[in-house]
């Protein structure tokens, strides 16, 4: 059987996506995004900044949900060119979150990594650019893919006109976070595994195949 695999750079595989990514049929990112507003609760009066913020949609729930001063980067031009026309007003950059970011130190409340850390072998840089940038008392929040389906396999990838497009993706465990924590000089305030259940049905039949109580997705809460 013809394999008809493509395996791309992250930025070229999300440039490819971005057309239709909010429209396609993603799991994960259904999770996420009901993970967010209570993640994110209250949002009133922060100031935000996400670290791979693809096509925006985070930082527009994050604007509904009465966050203040929105901002975010991305590695993709093809997913900024999204983000730009849906959040008018927000400072969106052209960035790899493995290096430090041009922004003042103590500039935002939050920072916020969804469904990005996956794509980086080491999670530790990026915590570290993000608490640089946090005012006293601001928090790091991440909504990732779980440790125990990434150890299965699950990771981001889509098909496009008859392709299976993939990129890097690497499955980082539970000890792999909490060693990125103290690495980066940071202590970890919440842990929450998110199910089928947890996050209320009905669910994609796709997040529910293992069962409504097989955990989806982790979110993490650090702060300094």
């Amino acid at each position: 059987m013809e394999n008809n695999t493509v395996f791309l750079p992250v930025a070229d595989a999300y440039d490819r996506w971005s057309a239709f990514y909010d429209s396609y049929p993603n799991p994960m990112v259904f999770a996420a995004s009901l993970v967010l507003p209570r993640a994110f609760h209250p949002a009133a009066g922060l100031d935000v900044f996400e670290f791979g913020c693809g096509t925006g949609r985070n930082l527009e729930a994050l604007r509904q949900l009465g966050a203040r001063n929105l901002a975010g980067c991305d590695l993709s031009l093809g997913m900024l060119a999204v983000a730009r026309a849906r959040n008018a007003g927000a400072v969106l950059l052209q960035h790899d979150i493995t290096q430090p970011l041009p922004l003042a130190p103590a500039s935002y409340d939050a920072a916020l990594f969804s469904l990005t850390l996956e794509h980086l072998p080491a999670l530790a840089p990026p915590l570290r650019h993000a608490a640089r940038i946090l005012r006293p008392g601001g928090r790091i929040v991440i909504i990732e893919i779980h440790p125990f389906l990434s150890a299965g396999g699950v990771a981001a990838h889509f098909d496009h006109h008859g392709e299976e497009v993939r990129m890097p993706t690497y499955p980082h465990q539970f000890a792999a976070w909490l060693n990125a924590f103290a690495e980066a000089g940071l202590r970890s305030t919440l842990c929450r595994e998110w199910s089928p259940r947890s996050l209320g049905l009905p669910q994609p039949l796709a997040n529910l195949k293992r069962g409504p109580d097989f955990p989806l997705a982790v979110e993490f809460h650090v702060a300094v």
